[in-house]
């Protein structure tokens, strides 16, 4: 917290202030930690004639060290722990280990140090409250860290700090983003629809929504990870019907497998500060396009901004998701103004055919119908300025930092209050952060003297 507060405070640009960051928070123990392998070499270098064999092994163990660090935390400890108690526990075995062979006074100093850092006492004890709200669930999952809060008759889930679904408790088929009204766009340029896909769960709001509004229609749900579904189902009201079908997988991966034939795609798995980039190129919506009746249509959900420095994003988009269908519209999805970020509605369609104007006399939602032509955004810049995204070359992370360090709100609809705001808190930050100097030191030291 200390160190997230004296960033933000600086006043970097999106480059330097997470490169700071990172620098502060691992460079005291990656140095150390860098220091290991030559002095093993040295210790076991008594003869020069040595000195080759002896690097050889102590790096040959390095690298089948690294090997299976690698598997056993993306295998195992990710999926079973949460982040901070695996960097804890890595934390705690290097202090282990280090202790086997010192003397005893450092070994009664090592074990002071440890207890002091590892006990509730010393340990860091992040909680975590909402302004207006009551925090009702807490997880940390293998893709995100999952807050739900309840305010009112609202309940939102927020991933990664940032507000993602939301559904009222008095009417849980009710749309409370404005943002998602907008997806009923597809079964309104297409009015044969009878099959939706929706890539990206969340809390349901989509579908639940269509499994109400269009009797006919079978919905799937394609979501990577499995507690916000659980999560979802537990505190969204997620209907239980033979309508809905739930798969647990990566979007492109399904959409690979898939047999079945879509007449609307609903791509809802960007975030603010993160955008699957396989989920963005050219061969992915080529294989959307593949899955998708003649008369399919393409609605995404992004966030960005329609103009500025954060808008770079969803041009690309809008360039590559253009050389795959044959008819686009975008809506801004709020009032705010075309600089602000905001979620932003892609509407594409395989069939020129398609009609806008026909679609909002079949929509069913009196507040979209009043808002569509509103919403409609028909400035297009140039977009020989943009590059059109591949399997082979996709820079979304340097198109999304803009978007990342700017304020994000999400419209509501029918709610007069305001989402509320998480508040992540630490109550013994300052003596962790001490103590882990004084570590630093003192390990540098002993180091040093047996140099």
């Amino acid at each position: 917290p200390m160190v997230l507060e004296g960033v933000v405070g600086a006043g970097l640009d999106e480059r330097a202030g997470p490169l700071l960051a990172t620098t502060i928070l691992l460079a005291p123990p990656t140095i150390p930690l860098g220091m290991v392998s030559p002095y093993a070499v040295k210790l076991l270098s008594s003869v020069r004639s040595r000195v080759g064999s002896s690097a050889g092994d102590v790096y040959s163990l390095s690298t089948a060290g690294s090997i299976a660090g690698t598997f056993l935390t993306v295998f195992v400890l990710l999926p079973n722990l949460d982040v901070r108690t695996v960097i804890l526990a890595g934390g705690a075995s290097l202090m282990a280990v280090s202790a086997l062979h010192l003397s005893k006074a450092s070994k009664a100093i090592t074990a002071a140090l440890f207890l002091m850092v590892f006990t509730p006492a010393g340990f860091v004890v992040q909680s975590i409250t909402a302004t207006g709200g009551e925090v009702i669930y807490v997880k940390e999952t293998l893709y995100n860290s999952m807050v739900v809060v309840r305010q009112d008759e609202i309940v939102t889930m927020y991933l990664n700090g940032l507000p993602h679904s939301a559904a009222s408790v008095n009417d849980p088929y009710r749309l409370v983003f404005a943002y998602t009204r907008f997806f009923e766009l597809g079964p309104a340029l297409n009015p044969n629809a009878s099959r939706v896909l929706f890539v990206g769960g969340g809390g349901f709001s989509g579908p639940k929504y269509f499994i109400k509004t269009y009797p006919h229609i079978q919905v799937d749900v394609v979501e990577l990870d499995p507690d916000v579904v659980e999560a979802a189902k537990k505190f969204f009201m997620v209907p239980e019907t033979d309508r809905l079908r739930v798969f647990i997988d990566d979007g492109r991966m399904f959409l690979q497998r898939a047999e079945a034939v879509y007449d609307v795609v609903v791509l809802d798995a960007y975030a603010k500060t993160y955008v699957p980039f396989h989920l963005m190129t050219l061969e992915f919506y080529e294989l959307v396009k593949k899955r998708m009746s003649g008369d399919g249509v393409l609605v995404v959900n992004l966030i960005a901004s329609l103009t500025g420095d954060t808008s770079e994003i969803f041009w690309t988009a809008y360039k590559t998701v253009g050389m795959v269908f044959e008819r686009l519209y975008v809506f801004k999805a709020s009032e705010y103004s075309s600089g602000t970020v905001q979620n932003l509605i892609l509407a594409a369609c395989v069939s020129s055919s398609c009609s806008l104007e026909d679609a909002v006399e079949r929509v069913r939602d009196g507040w979209l119908a009043e808002r569509v032509e509103n919403s409609l955004w028909t400035v297009v810049p140039s977009l020989d300025e943009y590059p059109l995204l591949t399997d082979g070359y996709a820079p979304v992370e340097r198109m999304i930092n803009p978007v990342t360090g700017k304020p994000y709100s999400v419209e509501l609809e029918g709610y007069s209050g305001s989402l509320p705001t998480l508040l992540y808190t630490g109550s013994n930050a300052l003596s962790f952060a001490a103590v882990f100097i004084a570590l630093t030191v003192w390990f540098l030291s002993l180091l040093w003297r047996n140099l």
